[in-house]
């Protein structure tokens, strides 16, 4: 092996002697040339020489052409083939998304030495990239590599990148900071006020003797039990509280009592099975429940309407049907129905709720009548740990 590297060294001194490093052009031109240079000679041995020296020239002309051979194919192997190859699977490893991939050496002087230095320095840039986008992608906007520059258009689009996600960082840091206000006034004022009318509401049922007053105050009443649902609604959506396992046995019957108790008249069935009835969700379910069957009543015009409520269960998720008796609803495509409902809307609130724990919802025209609303929750998974929320 000392041996070749030794004759290895004394070829590219030679190349170098001549000038030939800097360019595989005229490496492999000069290879070939002392081959031609070999040919020409073996041809006018004939002519030159005779006997035991004709003998003696070709023998020495022919190893001295076996040698030029093996000296291009070492140039060739060395200088051209091995650092492609070493490119190609330097590309086939980034290809796979593996930017660490090795590169062959860059020590070169010549084309191919180029090539590689180029090559190198757009895997510099592409694993700049990447290590932008990674801290792009945890928020870190104060990193230090967000301060490196990338040349040409890869830099200026991260740049604006960078810059339009900030932008966007700070609107919904801004609307976080209103819904946090939204849910104090939620949860603290509003309650705080409906008990200031309920005591003065008390004092007036007390110092009042005329049925009239007391229906009114009765109405009142019912209007403030409206305005509490509504911002107990109100602030389940701006929570931040993240979905959990929540068993839907307990929370499904504690709804359907409810509007039992609300509306007497009214018959609310329940098919509800034994067994896991655990999905990703929280309290905020509650509403989506309650206003759906509350729906199926308040909008029908049956002197004794009559809502169904039917679970079902698969691998990875759980059903639940409500069906009612009603005139039906108009719609032409049911993800269309659902995303026009104006904010704030029951249908809204369910929606967007249902989407919030990566669930679906469906609606149907019942062939006697009336509508069913199909509302399918994901079942518990790995990533949403926690103790099942009952009621």
């Amino acid at each position: 092996m000392h041996v070749r590297d030794r004759y290895e060294g004394f070829i590219w001194w030679t190349m170098d002697l001549v000038g030939v490093t800097e360019s595989v052009r005229w490496k492999v031109l000069f290879a070939v040339g002392v081959q031609f240079v070999v040919s020409i000679l073996q041809m006018a041995v004939p002519l030159l020489f005779s006997g035991i020296g004709r003998i003696v020239a070709s023998a020495s002309l022919f190893a001295l052409a076996a040698l030029a051979f093996a000296n291009t194919v070492l140039v060739v192997e060395r200088d051209i083939v091995e650092p492609i190859t070493g490119l190609r699977e330097a590309a086939t490893c980034i290809a796979h998304g593996d930017l660490d991939a090795d590169l062959p050496p860059d020590s070169q002087p010549d084309e191919i030495g180029q090539l590689v230095r180029g090559f190198g320095e757009m895997c510099a840039h592409l694993t700049l990239v990447a290590r932008q986008a990674e801290v792009l992608a945890d928020h870190d906007f104060e990193a230090d590599v967000l301060e490196e520059e990338l040349p040409g258009r890869f830099g200026d689009s991260l740049h604006r990148m960078t810059g339009s996600l900030c932008r966007y960082i700070d609107r919904i840091e801004a609307d976080r900071d209103r819904f946090l206000l939204l849910n104090h006034l939620v949860s603290h004022d509003i309650p705080n006020i409906v008990n200031i009318i309920y005591g003065r509401l008390d004092q007036i049922v007390a110092l009042s003797t005329d049925d009239a007053i007391d229906e009114h105050v009765a109405v009142v009443d019912e209007q403030i039990e409206k305005i509490l649902t509504i911002s107990d609604t109100v602030e389940k959506l701006a929570s931040h509280e993240e979905a959990a396992v929540l068993d839907l046995q307990p929370l499904l019957q504690r709804e359907i009592q409810r509007v039992r108790d609300s509306f007497p008249d009214a018959t609310v069935t329940a098919d509800l099975p034994g067994g896991d009835l655990r999905v990703q969700g929280n309290e905020l379910l509650s509403s989506v429940f309650a206003n759906l069957i509350t729906n199926g009543i308040e909008h029908n015009d049956a002197a004794s309407p009559t809502v169904d409520v039917t679970v079902t269960r698969s691998n990875g998720h759980v059903e639940v049907a409500v069906a009612d008796d009603g005139p039906g609803l108009e719609f032409d495509d049911a993800e269309t129905f659902f995303e026009t409902r104006r904010p704030g809307t029951g249908l809204n609130i369910v929606y967007t709720a249902v989407r919030q724990f990566g669930g679906s919802i469906d609606v149907t025209t019942n062939d006697d009548g009336g509508s069913t609303v199909t509302v399918e929750l994901p079942r518990p998974t790995e990533r949403v740990p926690g103790p099942v929320q009952t009621d």
